[in-house]
């Protein structure tokens, strides 16, 4: 938790030392050691501030601590996925946190934690606390950087804070709120806050981003700037932390706004939406995501299309394997299973022409499935691997948004036919304009003939105002949102997290992984990590459950 300067000043230490071995005056003592670089300093190099926001972005893209972990902890310790790997004791870190009884000495759970405060939290606090409106910063080429674009940077730091706040706030519930740099003297002072003064503090955070004007519109977002965020994103996320709290009446009025905003709409194929930059990441449909292109000899793309698909021929590490459970889910005739799992023997073509057969086979993966949103046909790898490619996954999507919004109206005794309108609005892109089959493959499982026909939709998919309107916009958000890490805070959300992993435990595949066998009311939240709380001496206490 350490100001990121931190590091560099250790490193240039050396240097510094060296010069003042060579001086015999003490002119020294009245100027900057040469080399060396405090905060003032750097603050007034060009392009500073920019940098310090850039921090603000970059842990986003750490490939274990963030990305595969928002499929470990999202989708593998529920009743969505199961860990894969290598054999049962590969990464049995997930396996200890999906079976309930985590140690306070689990890996999983530590790095969680020790991102989000020194990588992640850290950097925005940096940010917060050298960035002011009053403070002169050099922008590129000398010129002083407008005010506007110093309180965006603000309004940016304050959400993307909450934003990493959320994820921690999610798992421990309890939790020590950083507002500032850290140094070794500060660690004391690092205690537990409350349930309520977390959420406090992170919708502060974000209400502090929502009002600042100079935060843009997703309207006035230039494609260039894409993964910045928006005042739209903003609120679209400060619902889903309402959400979580059970603040549904707040979380209502900013998805309406969103969804109002004529900002976003769905793509009309389910199946862009995961294989193409342009139809997909960028679309109308893209809230909040972080981009990544492959740029040969500097950037790569993330570990978890390596991570996450089938091993030996199909060159991936068997990672994150869909359950039965989850493919049961889909109703006959939904494409977005197609697009959503892969199955053992489905069949890819090779940039050569030859056959890419998947063979699920030979290790960790019970159900033989694997997560098609994570799997990278051959004309997005110009290198032919899986971690050189443009693959992302989304923060924030128009239709999660638009199923909050139903659940919201669910959860207030809203009007219920607009909680219809928007289920029906999101099954018939799946239905009627989503592909089939799979445009990429040459042999899958789960494709379909065709699709139905709207008269089918209307007679026997269509939501009806006098369904199970809360069961049907929970049917909806696991069948949409498959396989995009959503699950877990989901059923936490909806109070059924030990109710359904309990269930899933005695089905064979939850057998077989554990999965759920160990859950009691007792499991969350989990245990904070034992290593923090002996770092700070004992200020900071474990949570009560542990």
């Amino acid at each position: 938790m350490k100001s990121i300067y931190m590091f560099g000043k250790v490193c240039l230490s050396f240097l510094s030392l060296g010069i003042l071995i060579t001086s015999c005056t003490d002119s020294f003592l009245d100027r900057q050691p040469l080399g060396a670089l405090d905060e003032d300093t750097y603050m007034k190099t060009e392009d500073a501030g920019l940098k310090l926001l850039v921090n603000c972005y970059q842990p986003i893209t750490n490939h274990w601590s963030y990305q595969t972990m928002k499929f470990d902890i999202g989708d593998q310790v529920t009743d969505d996925a199961s860990k894969g790997g290598s054999d049962a004791g590969d990464r049995s870190t997930i396996t200890e946190v999906g079976r309930g009884n985590p140690l306070a000495t689990n890996t999983l759970l530590s790095d969680l934690w020790t991102h989000r405060y020194n990588e992640a939290i850290s950097a925005c606090n940096v940010l917060l606390q050298q960035v002011t409106p009053e403070k002169e910063l050099i922008q590129s080429g000398g010129s002083l950087v407008p005010t506007e674009t110093k309180l965006r940077w603000i309004a940016e730091g304050h959400f993307m804070r909450a934003f990493y706040y959320y994820d921690l706030a999610t798992i421990f519930v309890n939790i020590p709120i950083i507002d500032k740099p850290l140094n070794v003297i500060d660690k004391s002072s690092i205690v537990k806050a409350t349930k309520e003064e977390v959420m406090n503090f992170i919708l502060a955070d974000l209400n502090t981003a929502i009002a600042e004007t100079n935060l843009p519109s997703a309207k006035n977002l230039p494609e260039s700037e894409i993964g910045r965020i928006t005042k739209e994103a903003a609120m679209a996320f400060r619902a889903r932390v309402n959400m979580f709290y059970g603040n549904y009446d707040a979380a209502k009025a900013d998805l309406k706004t969103v969804v109002e905003s004529g900002c976003y709409d769905l793509v009309d194929n389910y199946e862009d939406l995961f294989n193409s930059v342009t139809k997909g990441y960028t679309s109308k449909e893209s809230v909040f995501i972080t981009l990544r292109s492959y740029i040969p000899n500097y950037t790569s793309g993330s570990v978890c299309p390596q991570m996450n698909v089938g091993r030996g021929a199909t060159g991936g590490w068997g990672g994150h394997c869909p359950s039965n459970d989850l493919v049961k889910e889909y109703e006959v005739n939904d494409p977005r299973l197609v697009h959503t799992i892969l199955a053992s023997g489905d069949i890819f073509v090779k940039t050569d022409g030859t056959d890419e057969t998947h063979d699920y086979s030979g290790y960790d993966n019970y159900t033989k499935l694997h997560s098609r949103k994570m799997y990278i046909d051959y004309s997005r790898r110009p290198l032919n691997d899986l971690m050189n490619t443009d693959w992302t996954f989304y923060h924030i999507r128009y239709a999660d948004v638009l199923l909050m919004y139903a659940e919201c109206l669910v959860e207030t005794n809203g009007d219920k036919q607009t909680v219809v309108d928007i289920l029906n609005k999101i099954r018939h892109r799946a239905f009627i304009t989503t592909s089939p089959k799979d445009s990429y493959a040459k042999y899958r499982k789960y494709n379909l003939a065709e699709n139905i026909t709207e008269t089918e939709f209307e007679a026997n998919y269509k939501v009806k105002i006098t369904d199970d309107l809360r069961a049907a916009v929970r049917h909806e958000r696991r069948v949409e949102l498959g396989s995009e890490g959503l699950r877990l805070y989901d059923l936490l959300r909806w109070g059924t997290f030990v109710s359904k992993m309990k269930a899933y435990s005695q089905t064979a595949e939850g057998k077989y992984t554990g999965q759920g066998g160990n859950i009691t009311e007792n499991t969350y939240p989990y245990p904070i990590p034992q290593n923090e709380i002996d770092y700070v001496g004992g200020s900071l206490t474990q949570n009560d459950n542990y």
